[in-house]
């Protein structure tokens, strides 16, 4: 759904060429059958890890989903979704050499916040949903850097 709404709401290319199906069809092969399952089994490993309410527990998640989890997950998106395409090794490479650093520092600005609310507020069981809210709106961005031929020059600007 968030690769149709990037589509539609954020392409110029749209009114001209209507809906990419396939493009939706393997954003949508990715997000269900890779990451849904990665988001929710990394949610209980990091309760497990750190069970605690504590401020230190708390700091623990949030710089392990920043640290390990981010950095996993954005590479996973740019290498599956790059395969699926149907790119070589080196247009694979290229893409994420090009695009993982600065979407990666776009989501540092964001997800620490968002993971401190989840984990400090938001009930386990309702950690997954949560996210998914949330990742709704982060993968329509994920979908207009990956359209772009090149990525916004963050880290440059840092």
């Amino acid at each position: 759904a968030a690769n149709v709404v990037q589509q539609v709401y954020f392409r110029d290319t749209y009114k001209q060429t209507g809906i990419d199906w396939k493009e939706v069809s393997r954003f949508l092969i990715y997000g269900g059958l890779f990451h849904a399952p990665l988001v929710f089994n990394w949610l209980r490993l990091a309760a497990r890890l750190f069970p605690k309410d504590t401020i230190k527990h708390l700091a623990a998640k949030v710089f392990m989903d920043q640290a390990c989890f981010a950095p996993m997950a954005l590479s996973a998106f740019y290498i599956g979704l790059s395969t699926l395409e149907g790119k070589d090794k080196e247009g694979i490479y290229k893409e994420w050499r090009d695009k993982f650093p600065n979407t990666w520092a776009i989501g540092f600005c964001i997800w620490p916040f968002l993971q401190t609310v989840n984990f400090k507020f938001v009930p386990p069981r309702l950690r997954p949903i949560y996210v998914g809210v949330f990742s709704f709106f982060w993968t329509t961005g994920l979908a207009a850097l990956k359209h772009k031929d090149n990525s916004p020059e963050i880290v440059k600007q840092l």
